[in-house]
């Protein structure tokens, strides 16, 4: 990625010379979520080989996209640089297109529910969120973690919040799509609170439908 690939002068081509190859973006998009280790990120992409997941980390570090850092006990974790972090609101308008434009999933795709998190951050409408402060964490088997909005913006992150206002045992999938009577997820705080969350959101769907809460 270090090499000139296309060679023009426009700004989408130099861009593309640094996050174009395969498998780029997922990794940002797994580090926007949280830093990883090296072995998370080889679990998230499956079919990827140890050596090529090496030499793209290796090429995002040289374009100062990604950086090596030290996580609890010693582990060295990845994480995006200032300028990797960059590249959120278009990995974001990325995804609001897959998710109304996209193909359809098919049985047996692989996924990860932490990258619903992401997913969620697309659809977040901060005129919608007006005067809200709230954090919310998903604690079920398949995902742990959670997300926080506060004037108007929205963090997200894995593991636990540490001072959730609401606990949904489930989820994002189970909330906002599965879910008969949603309010059987609340684990703790007010209802209300968890429909002023849900508010928050607007997800459209490849119909082009818009499923507002």
């Amino acid at each position: 990625m270090s090499k000139r690939s296309y060679k023009q002068n426009c700004a989408l081509a130099r861009a593309n010379d640094v996050i174009g190859e395969r498998w780029t973006l997922l990794l940002v998009r797994d580090l926007l979520i949280s830093p990883r280790r090296f072995n998370q990120l080889l679990a998230s992409q499956k079919g990827m080989g140890t050596n090529l997941l090496a030499s793209r980390l290796k090429d995002l570090e040289k374009a100062n996209v990604v950086e090596r850092r030290k996580g609890e006990g010693g582990a060295r974790l990845y994480a995006l640089t200032e300028r990797g972090r960059a590249l959120e609101p278009a990995v974001l308008a990325l995804i609001r297109w897959g998710l109304t434009h996209g193909p359809e999933n098919r049985p047996g795709d692989h996924h990860h529910n932490d990258w619903d998190l992401l997913a969620l951050k697309s659809m977040f409408q901060p005129d919608r969120a007006r005067g809200l402060t709230i954090s919310v964490q998903f604690d079920a088997p398949e995902l742990e973690g959670w997300a926080r909005i506060e004037d108007g913006e929205m963090c997200i992150g894995i593991g636990k919040a540490g001072d959730a206002d609401v606990v949904v045992n489930g989820t994002i999938t189970d909330l906002f799509v599965d879910a008969e009577n949603r309010l059987d997820l609340l684990a703790m705080g007010e209802p209300y609170a968890l429909q002023r969350f849900m508010h928050a959101f607007t997800l459209q769907h490849r119909s082009g439908h818009l499923l507002v809460w």
